[in-house]
């Protein structure tokens, strides 16, 4: 997973980075799902903290977006 996700990464560059993080959440959250009862509890664990890491950029954008839009950025 962490090779196409670098090389996906490499492919969209700077231009949609918020978009391809959301992306990125969005299919994590999915994996976790679905994956939930036949993983490992340590596996599932980690991937945990790629969901919070994920969150935290959630986070990040959509304050940003809310920031820009009320032109205080």
């Amino acid at each position: 997973m962490m090779v196409w996700t670098v090389l996906t990464f490499l492919m969209v560059g700077n231009h949609n980075i918020e978009l391809y993080g959301i992306l990125l959440l969005i299919g994590l959250l999915v994996c976790r799902e679905l994956s939930s009862s036949y993983v490992e509890p340590i596996v599932a664990e980690r991937m945990d903290i790629m969901i919070y890491v994920g969150v935290i950029f959630f986070v990040v954008v959509v304050t940003h977006r809310v920031l820009t839009i009320l032109g205080i950025v």
